[in-house]
């Protein structure tokens, strides 16, 4: 398995600092997002409520300004934009302990909400430069990504909830962890050899990546086949988001299961997304990616499934269908995440890319902000309804990529039928 593992993996210089990089700012992450909340509410002594709000008018103020970023991106390279956006986010979660008014907290998260949709932004954009280095496909990098942040998020995320759960007193320290944890990556993002791509640097060959000429265009909401991308990536985070919001309050409301289950299925998700994701995007990547997110999205219907049947089972079968179901769902994340990463880096001109992926931050923003807003309201009125609304969303992302595929890869590059389904 480790060599299977170890043949997945991107090479060149740069891939063990890619990667420690971006585990470093994961683990920052992991230690702050699942205690936000309860972090900011103890920073300002204020309600939940009040400190929620201002948390998204600051991402729904930073959303207007990705596109400046993304032409940064494009001018000044991904790598200096990392180094600038993590540098940033550190010295604002050291400057948060000195917050006391609400006004200062939403001008203090907006540069926060704009430097964490900037590193989403640049990050795939120095995947794909750091591929044209190596001899690896530009997937590679992406999965390496992915599972470097899965990785690191959750070790984050167990070892805050540990120290936590035994000083709730530390929870003012969250912001400081955070911080280091940031500051380190923005240093290793600054040692970063190798991300810039030059003029004698030959891309990795890769059919699924180059789009045709013709729908190379320069304004990203001009290019039909980057909108189709763009719109199913949004879909699919909407459903990430909203199962992850979803899912703990309603099984600790509904009582089918024990409050263990939560973590359990937590946990599986995130160990899951860590080991697999490398292989598993090495295995498939010489299918079609537009194939790979409708399957992908086809398989996120497991899980609200199953929470509509919970409800009804037995306790311990409950629990069964409930993993194995996470099981299923996983396995859809990790192939569509991972093959809308590649269109979405593949159909963007390559002197643009950074504009491109930033106009598709934007609507994952958008995404992040409203979410908890839809699932909040639904739990109130009929979680049944939320779980249908998910399952109508995963069917439409897969019927669209299925239409639409193949649109989505130049006929010159076109594979045969026996090919794709060979893989």
């Amino acid at each position: 398995m480790l060599s299977g593992l170890k043949a997945s993996l991107p090479t060149g210089r740069g891939a063990p600092w890619f990667a420690a990089a971006t585990f470093a700012n994961a683990v920052g992450m992991g230690v702050y997002y699942p205690f936000s909340l309860l972090y900011f509410d103890a920073v300002l002594d204020s309600s939940l409520t009040a400190v929620g709000t201002a948390l998204t008018v600051a991402a729904l103020i930073a959303l207007p300004l990705l596109p400046a970023i993304g032409r940064l991106i494009d001018r000044w390279g991904p790598q200096r934009v990392l180094c600038a956006s993590t540098a940033v986010r550190a010295a604002a979660f050291a400057a948060y302990p000195l917050v006391d008014s609400l006004l200062a907290f939403v001008a203090l998260s907006v540069p926060v909400a704009l430097a964490m949709r900037t590193e989403q932004a640049a990050t795939p954009v120095l995947a794909a430069r750091l591929a044209e280095r190596g001899d690896a496909a530009p997937g590679r990098w992406l999965a390496l990504s992915r599972a470097m942040f899965n990785a690191g998020f959750g070790l984050g995320a167990v070892v805050a909830g540990l120290v936590v759960a035994a000083d709730q007193d530390v929870l003012v320290k969250v912001g400081t962890a955070n911080a280091v944890c940031v500051a380190v990556a923005a240093a290793l993002y600054l040692a970063l050899p190798g991300g810039r791509a030059t003029s004698t640097t030959k891309p990795v060959p890769d059919a699924q990546l180059t789009p045709p000429a013709d729908v190379r265009s320069t304004r990203p909401w001009q290019n039909r086949p980057f909108r189709i991308v763009v719109a199913a990536g949004a879909g699919l985070w909407i459903i990430a988001v909203g199962l992850e919001t979803a899912l703990p309050v309603h099984l600790v409301r509904a009582g089918a299961t024990p409050a263990w289950t939560v973590s359990v299925l937590f946990a599986l998700n995130t160990v899951l997304l860590a080991l697999f994701q490398v292989p598993v995007a090495h295995r498939v990547e010489k299918v079609r990616p537009a194939t790979l997110v409708a399957v992908g999205a086809a398989l996120h219907v497991a899980l609200p499934a199953a929470l509509v049947v919970a409800d009804a089972l037995p306790q311990a079968v409950a629990v069964a269908v409930l993993v194995a179901a996470m099981v299923v769902y996983t396995l859809g994340e990790l192939i569509a995440s991972q093959a809308v990463l590649t269109l979405l880096t593949g159909i963007a001109p390559g002197e643009r890319r950074g504009a491109f992926l930033a106009f598709h931050q934007m609507f994952v923003g958008l995404a992040n902000a409203l979410t908890p807003l839809l699932v909040t309201v639904s739990l109130d009125r009929s979680a049944n309804g939320l779980w249908a609304l998910f399952t109508v969303c995963s069917v439409g992302i897969a019927v669209l990529m299925a239409v639409s595929g193949r649109t989505l890869v130049p006929p010159r590059t076109r594979q045969p039928a026996e090919t794709v389904r060979a893989a």
